[in-house]
């Protein structure tokens, strides 16, 4: 077997092992092997030129033997200078036990070089469930690689924002500083978004506020070499995203910049190049062009974003976006999702009127990309809700995002479908489990409030009954209601509100009567993203996690507020009833208090946990250690 010296990049450190020997990696980590060529590239100028002259591939090997064929990129010095004799294989091992690779280049000092490294544990945050893919079993929704949905929400366009972050495809531009990025990520994250847009080539679009991935300026570059510099800045803000749990949606051309009319080799150069580098990350899902009809034709959409997928070893997700209305290739293999645009001057019955045309074109996932310039009123907060009561995968802009996200985060949204013919009478927008079920749950969107008459003629028995201000993520219970019929309600208020309306637990199920225990597990840990605020609402899947099965009826836990700010209270309860009256854990402020508890599971194996503290800004950590579960 050759040998060659391997550098693995583990989080962010280097780890350099011995000639030949194995290194271990986390599952969905980024991990680089690094070669040394024989030779000093520079990537600024000089023949040969390391991104047109020299070819570098590897087939890599799973320990369940899927191959995957992965394209190596030139590096400089391996730390953003453009001189240099590194090359790189990025990979993402997606599976634990060991993996091996072997070279092909047309260099001899980079060809038939071969090794091995062990994947063992995982990346830690929120793609420690690896990276964002469409859900097999419910295709018109998104989940991560390990199972659990995921609502993709994000606001590239946030005129509500200080001007320099109002908009998040300019994140990558040479023309905004690193605080500018992270007031940008912060921004994001306060508004509890998972995904940013960002732009991999731009010249014309945001007022020319440029992005560059080639050598030279905006007006004045050389395609056939790439700036190294701005690549691992790029990288970084990557990993950022990354460590955020936010998914970073790369764009990689503009509109409004011409990239259309590129030479051919050019526009596959910087898609392949981009592709070596980014695919790796397990945030990383992927545009080929915004409004394609500006500058490509179909043919050549289809013949780019194939190429795409050839670049593509980690089945990252592909599209592209259009100008205003329907999506122009809803069949096609490439297309992993829809992604479209209502148009910023429409209402939120075009938004609504879009999302329930797509549902008829493809199953696959709709993203309503561009309906709105982002500022915080209601017609912004309509379209938002509109979009998502369509039966949308993901949302793009949009006002009063961190209540509709904090929502949607408790909802098996997964399973629910528009159902505009349960509205008899009022203005109002229906999202309903179409399937009889234990928890079963109806929404009803008073868009302008009011009232609505609606059939529940599917959904017989005593329901629960919630009001969701939109503005503000609170709740405000009901009686319960008597379904089985047609029902009138009255919003609470003026302008728009939300209905809950859920099918509780058959009365007189036999409780759980078996143990059993599992190794110490721990099942929440907020300290991974953000604390939770006064009368915020979360909910978690237990099934499937912490070897608990989805033949489990409850858990026993361990629950501990961890450095809350004021006195409060946690309350804890399944998923498809309501908020109980009796707390779970009670704490003070600057203590981290524990308890132990057994919690119900709703049938669908979640539970909701909703803290109340003596201030609306109040926050705590919460943490959930199970030992056990009930059959």
């Amino acid at each position: 077997m050759a040998k060659t010296t391997l550098l693995l990049l583990l989080v962010s450190a280097l780890a350099i092992s011995t000639p030949g020997a194995s290194a271990s990696v986390a599952r969905f980590e980024t991990t680089d092997i690094i070669l040394q060529a024989d030779r000093s590239y520079d990537g600024r100028q000089g023949v040969p030129n390391p991104f047109t002259d020299v070819t570098l591939t590897a087939q890599v090997t799973s320990p369940s033997g899927r191959r995957h064929t992965v394209t190596g990129f030139f590096d400089g010095d391996g730390q953003g200078g453009s001189a240099g004799r590194i090359f790189k294989l990025r990979l993402t091992p997606d599976e634990t036990g060991t993996w091996t690779w072997t070279t092909t280049s047309n260099q001899v000092s980079l060809h038939g070089k071969s090794g091995s490294f062990r994947c063992d544990g995982s990346l830690s945050g929120v793609f420690s469930a690896g990276p964002v893919e469409v859900n097999p079993e419910r295709p018109r929704s998104f989940r991560y690689r390990d199972g659990q949905p995921v609502y993709l929400i994000g606001k590239f366009l946030d005129v509500a924002a200080p001007a320099r972050i109002r908009f998040s495809h300019t994140m990558f531009s040479e023309e905004l500083t690193d605080a500018d990025r992270q007031d940008m990520l912060d921004r994001h994250a306060g508004m509890r978004l998972n995904k940013i847009n960002v732009y991999v080539a731009n010249r014309g679009d945001y007022a020319s506020v440029s992005t560059t991935p080639w050598v030279g300026t905006a007006f004045n570059n050389d395609k056939t070499r790439f700036d190294l510099s701005r690549w691992h800045v790029y990288e970084a803000w990557v990993r950022r995203l990354r460590d955020a749990g936010m998914v970073a949606h790369l764009w990689f051309f503009a509109d409004d910049s011409g990239f259309g009319n590129l030479p051919d080799a050019d526009q596959r150069r910087l898609l392949q190049y981009g592709m070596a580098r980014l695919s790796g990350y397990a945030n990383t899902m992927f545009t080929l062009a915004l409004e394609w009809q500006e500058g490509w034709t179909p043919t050549e959409v289809q013949t780019y974003a194939q190429y795409l997928h050839q670049q593509n070893p980690w089945d990252r997700l592909v599209s592209v976006h259009g100008l205003t209305g329907a999506f122009s290739f809803p069949g096609a293999s490439w297309a992993d999702y829809m992604d479209i645009q209502a148009g910023n001057e429409v209402d939120h019955d075009r938004v609504y009127d879009l999302g329930l045309l797509h549902i008829s074109l493809a199953d696959k996932p709709l993203i309503q990309e561009e309906h709105g310039l982002g500022t915080e009123d209601g017609p912004h907060r309509k379209k938002a809700w509109a979009a998502f009561m369509a039966g949308a995968g993901g949302s793009g802009t949009g006002g009063f995002l961190e209540p509709l996200a904090r929502f949607i985060s408790t909802l098996p949204f997964e399973r629910m479908e528009p159902s505009p013919l349960l509205v008899l009478s009022g203005d109002a927008y229906a999202l309903a489990q179409p399937d009889p079920e234990p928890g079963q749950i109806y929404l009803f969107y008073l868009y302008g409030g009011g009232s609505v008459t609606v059939n529940l003629t599917a959904l017989p028995g005593t329901l629960l009954a919630e009001w969701l201000n939109p503005r503000t993520g609170s709740f405000s219970g009901l009686p319960d209601v008597q379904g089985g019929g047609v029902r009138t309600f009255s919003a609470p208020g003026a302008d728009d509100w939300t209905l809950i309306l859920r099918r509780p637990f058959t009365p007189g199920e036999p409780p759980p009567s078996y143990f059993y225990t599992v190794p110490p597990c721990r099942l929440v840990d907020t300290r991974q993203g953000e604390a939770l605020r006064s009368g915020q609402r979360t909910r978690f899947v237990a099934f499937g996690a912490c070897e608990i099965p989805r033949t489990a009826k409850a858990v026993s836990a361990n629950l501990t507020s961890v450095a809350p700010t004021t006195s409060g209270l946690f309350a804890l309860w399944p998923g498809d009833q309501l908020k109980p009256v009796a707390s779970s854990v009670n704490f003070t402020a600057g203590r981290n208090r524990a308890n132990n508890a057994v919690l119900t599971l709703g049938e669908d194996g979640t539970v909701f946990a909703e803290v109340s503290m003596g201030h609306p800004s109040a926050t705590t950590h919460l943490v959930i250690d199970v030992n056990g579960y009930f059959e």
